[in-house]
């Protein structure tokens, strides 16, 4: 049973005492703990956190749901039916018609009147004009070139005439030459051929008052090969004969003209008022009717249809029903939230017990979902980028902040809200953990910039792979279709591919941001403080040349020691080059600074060399905070001595007490102020730290000396309470102690015993052989 409780205490070496301070009382009871949680004062910021959580989540899924994030073009997966009848407006057969009744209308002409005026003038006036002419020579150049008279026609023209007026029958053959020309209108070359393309049959045409709507077969095409025959034909018909036919076939072709002018503004409006008279035309949907199948192309038609039908369903829906799937909503989110917390609860209650920890977790995991989602509705053809990219790089921050773990059981969380809001396949959770294991793998170290790109690069390759895979897997290959959805398959695995290198390069951009928010330094940094061109750095090795010499021993020493346990060795060696800074300010009031063996304590009183050697861990953290050295080295500095013993000091106090027959001090004056180290890491500077000075103290430091030591010294701060408040046990104080020894013995190993002269020291043996060899060469 004892072997048990030191299992269980890290005291796995037998023989070992017990301390009170090693056994920790457990609450009594359940109601305990949970009294104990409750009073927290971070239970209800945390708990609020949650709550809002909870809410944002859960109102990204609902929002999501409504809006169908399907990408038209792509071949669907699943077939989705009609719930519930509806009807809709069909507006692409709606549309049709009235584009069908705005092309059948007919196109508007209006007549050139004073064209028309100056035909039925010359026509009818021609018997008059020549009647008192003899000959044709008498006739107007211009009536002659105009009508094409002979003297034949002449005689003809001139019998038309009654009384001195052009007789009735000629007057009544000219009108019914003109009401043809009102039907039958002459266009030009061009608008013929527009009249023959245009979809209508019909023509408007405007004279005056009157319309008359003809068909376009009517139309006359001035510069056509057919012009002079119908000219010939509308005049035959009129009753024209003999030589007058032929006058007036002349009047009518030399130098013709339209007689009629489109009016395109008057069409437009008239192919408008036709629209207009089209009908909605209305689709009625029935439950069971399939809006779009699996395996088919989705169109523009069938998307606003499943949108439409989707909207139809949730008015529809029940009040009960509605609150209901909000409550299955909410519920699935406050199971999530739940499991979360409880992870955290166990694993890692630090980030519970900070508001502001757990305010940042939840406020990556809610703002990444709704970015996510948001961005998946409203362009779901690059669902696989902004589906994978934002959740990998929470993961890859979180990583980063925390640990892997965190990353992925929060990655995890974010999959479900995106997953079901999206409505994403279940390999989509196989593609983001895939990724997330991969960038914990990657991103546990960050030294260089190179580190932080080369995990994109894998991240984007993994999520890349895991994509196709799982399309390979899920979507439907065969069919017509299939062609189309292997090359969607591959276009979504370059998707996530790129939005996993995204990831990788934003998180080097916001690198500084993530360190600054989440308190915590990386390897990237932390191999920028280790140059020792730091500032800090170089005041040290300036001032305290001992000390700083003193600080890369102890710094080696650790970082083996560390990385002998799986500790982090980078982090502890650049906390080692600055956990003794504050010797800087007096560094000639400690030892391995002293020079000629003079010690300036030896003129002060143990109290107040006491002051002094304990002021340099606070001088340290005044010079830390003062150069903005990363907040996570500060407990090196602050912790290196815990609340060990200043024991040569104390000794000293109380030989001085005893001599001047007063009191005897107390070992807690005497004591440096702590904290005791709260890491491993803190806890191996500690013993580094001591052992090295105590080592270089040595007359002789032989490989078993230097163990006894060690050990000595470890084992002293174990019983005084030292590690009491770090996860450090025995198994490994025990490695650390092997660690540290190796070291030592590689720093303080044998030299050779070079061999002198009884008639002189070395270097006069060494200038002998030269002038010796000096001669023989001469």
């Amino acid at each position: 049973m004892l072997e048990g409780i030191r299992r269980v205490l890290g005291l796995s070496q037998p023989g070992t005492k017990l301390r009170r301070t090693d056994l920790k009382l457990a609450p009594s009871s359940g109601v305990a703990k949970f009294r104990a949680t409750v009073t927290h004062p971070a239970f209800v910021p945390t708990l609020l956190c949650a709550l809002l959580l909870i809410a944002v989540t859960s109102a990204t899924i609902w929002w999501s749901r409504s809006k169908i994030p399907v990408a038209v073009g792509r071949v669907m997966d699943t077939t989705r039916a009609v719930r519930v009848e509806f009807k809709v407006k069909n507006e692409e057969g709606t549309q049709r018609d009235r584009d069908d009744r705005r092309a059948r209308s007919p196109r508007l002409y209006n007549a050139d009147e004073a064209l028309f005026t100056a035909l039925e003038q010359s026509l009818l006036t021609l018997p008059t004009a020549v009647a008192s002419t003899a000959t044709l020579a008498d006739v107007a150049p211009e009536i002659r070139d105009s009508f094409g008279l002979t003297e034949e026609q002449l005689a003809a023209v001139r019998a038309e005439v009654t009384a001195g007026e052009a007789s009735e029958l000629w007057r009544n053959r000219v009108g019914r030459v003109m009401r043809r020309l009102e039907r039958e209108p002459f266009l030009s070359s061009e608008e013929y051929q527009r009249v023959l393309q245009s979809s209508t049959d019909r023509m408007e045409l405007h004279r005056g008052p009157s319309a008359d709507n003809v068909l376009k077969d009517s139309a006359i095409n001035i510069d056509g090969e057919l012009f002079k025959e119908k000219v010939r034909s509308i005049v035959e018909s009129a009753g024209f004969t003999g030589p007058r036919f032929d006058a007036v076939v002349q009047r009518l072709t030399r130098g013709a003209k339209p007689t009629f002018v489109y009016d395109e503004e008057a069409t437009r409006k008239r192919g408008d008022e036709e629209a207009a008279k089209a009908r909605d035309q209305i689709i009625t949907y029935r439950p069971g009717d399939v809006i779009f199948e699996r395996g088919k192309t989705l169109t523009r038609g069938a998307y606003d249809t499943a949108r439409r039908e989707d909207t139809e369903f949730r008015r529809q829906m029940p009040t009960a029903a509605v609150l209901l799937q909000h409550a299955g909503i909410v519920g699935l989110m406050g199971v999530v939230t739940l499991a979360l917390l409880g992870y955290l609860r166990l694993y890692y209650p630090r980030i519970l017990r900070s508001p502001a920890r757990f305010g940042a977790v939840a406020a990556i995991v809610g703002l990444t979902s709704f970015i996510s989602c948001w961005l998946g509705v409203n362009w779901p053809g690059w669902v696989w980028v902004v589906a994978v990219g934002p959740v990998l790089f929470s993961a890859m921050v979180l990583v980063v902040a925390y640990d892997p773990r965190v990353a992925l059981v929060l990655g995890m969380a974010q999959t479900v809200v995106i997953g079901v809001a999206l409505e994403l396949p279940v390999g989509y959770f196989a593609v983001v953990i895939t990724g997330i294991a991969v960038a914990g793998w990657r991103l546990r170290e960050i030294r260089t910039r190179n580190d932080v790109i080369a995990a994109a690069v894998l991240v984007a390759v993994a999520a890349g792979v895991a994509t196709l895979i799982i399309g390979l897997l899920e979507r439907q290959l065969g069919g017509p279709s299939g062609e189309q959805v292997l090359f969607e398959v591959i276009g979504d695995a370059v998707l996530a591919g790129v939005g996993g290198f995204a990831a990788g390069a934003l998180l080097l951009v916001c690198l500084p941001a993530v360190e600054r928010v989440f308190d915590v330094v990386t390897g990237m940094t932390l191999s920028e403080w280790r140059d020792p061109r730091r500032p800090l750095l170089r005041e040290l090795q300036q001032r305290a040349p001992g000390t700083f010499n003193h600080s890369h021993t102890v710094g080696t020493l650790a970082e083996s020691a560390a990385e002998a346990i799986g500790a982090d060795g980078l982090h502890l060696y650049v906390g080692a080059l600055y956990h003794d800074i504050g010797k800087m300010i007096k560094p000639e009031y400690f030892v391995e600074n002293q020079a000629g063996g003079f010690n300036r304590h030896t003129r002060l009183s143990p109290a107040m060399s006491l002051l002094v050697i304990v002021g340099h861990v606070k001088d340290g953290l005044e010079l830390a905070r003062e150069h903005n050295v990363p907040r996570s080295l500060h407990h090196y500095i602050e912790s290196h001595h815990g609340t060990t013993l200043v024991q040569y000091f104390y000794d000293a106090a109380k030989k001085q007490a005893e001599g001047d027959s007063s009191e005897q001090p107390e070992e807690v004056e005497y004591r440096y102020p702590g904290p005791r180290p709260r890491t491993k890491e803190a806890a191996i500077l500690m013993i580094a730290d001591a052992v090295e000075s105590a080592t270089r103290a040595m007359a002789e430091p032989t490989p078993a000396r230097i163990a006894a030591l060690v050990h000595s010294l470890a084992n002293k701060r174990l019983m005084d309470g030292q590690f009491d408040e770090c996860a450090l046990t025995l198994r490994e104080l025990a490695v650390i102690e092997d660690a540290i020894i190796k070291g030592l013995c590689a720093i303080y190993h044998g030299r050779i015993a070079y061999p002198t002269e009884a008639t002189g020291d070395l270097n006069d043996t060494i200038q002998r052989q030269a002038k010796q060899t000096a001669e023989r060469m001469g």
